[in-house]
């Protein structure tokens, strides 16, 4: 009974082994076949975002063209003011990743430091210092002039005509 008992252990175990391998190629990743994926998933994202544009243009019932230059004209007016807000962001998270690699320094690489929790100390503080930098950054955002774009493109869609008639 031993034997036989000892036979099925290594049978299944065998089987086992095999399942496994078979398994393992079964997901072994495809790479390119991700990339095609991913690209068909961008690619059908936006012909499905074009698409809601054309109909909620039409909803609104004004022109496409009319409408997408408005939409033009939004994108340029919230440019700067998003671009100073993103040029502000930038330099909070440059200071942040000077701060944290002057802790390595000082602390040591790597968690290798005597002490690891003055390092993790230290690099919470610069964390605490970029939050508060770039909260900052958004309290400092020109509202009133993302107020005027949206107010400016408003009325541009307003005074689009209806869409030509087919």
């Amino acid at each position: 009974m031993k034997v036989t008992s000892v036979a099925t252990f290594f049978g299944v175990l065998g089987t086992a082994a095999v399942m496994n391998v078979s398994m393992a190629r079964a997901i072994m990743p495809n790479p390119q076949c991700v990339q095609d994926a991913r690209a068909e998933m961008l690619q059908c994202k936006s012909t499905c975002q074009d698409n809601f544009v054309v109909a909620k243009d039409m909803c609104r019932n004004v022109d496409h063209s009319c409408a997408d230059a408005c939409r033009a004209g939004r994108d340029a007016c919230v440019a700067g003011p998003l671009g100073a807000l993103q040029s502000c962001i930038d330099g909070c998270d440059t200071t942040l990743d000077g701060a944290k690699t002057d802790c390595r320094n000082q602390f040591g690489q790597n968690g290798t430091t005597p002490d690891p929790a003055q390092l993790d100390q230290c690099i919470d503080n610069a964390q605490i210092t970029a939050f508060t930098c770039r909260d900052g950054c958004r309290e400092n955002l020109d509202k009133k002039a993302l107020k005027q774009c949206r107010i400016t493109f408003q009325a541009c869609i307003r005074a689009c005509p209806p869409p030509p008639a087919e």
